[in-house]
């Protein structure tokens, strides 16, 4: 019996829904970047988030 080839049926997927396992990826990025600069992320959401907080938060001064 081959795995994982049908989707069950109680679920509905959409392309354009969040996937759970990007989502968990991204607070693993945040955190990791928190603890190794020390900076504070901005208080929203990080798809809520300027082109200018993106930058100000993720830029390297250290390079």
């Amino acid at each position: 019996m081959p795995l994982l080839t049908a989707r069950p049926s109680s679920i509905t997927y959409r392309a354009d829904a969040p996937c759970p396992a990007d989502e968990h990826l991204l607070v693993t990025l945040l955190t990791t970047w928190v603890l190794a600069t020390g900076r504070t992320p901005p208080d929203v959401r990080p798809e809520e988030m300027t082109p200018e907080e993106l930058i100000d938060f993720w830029a390297d001064d250290r390079a």
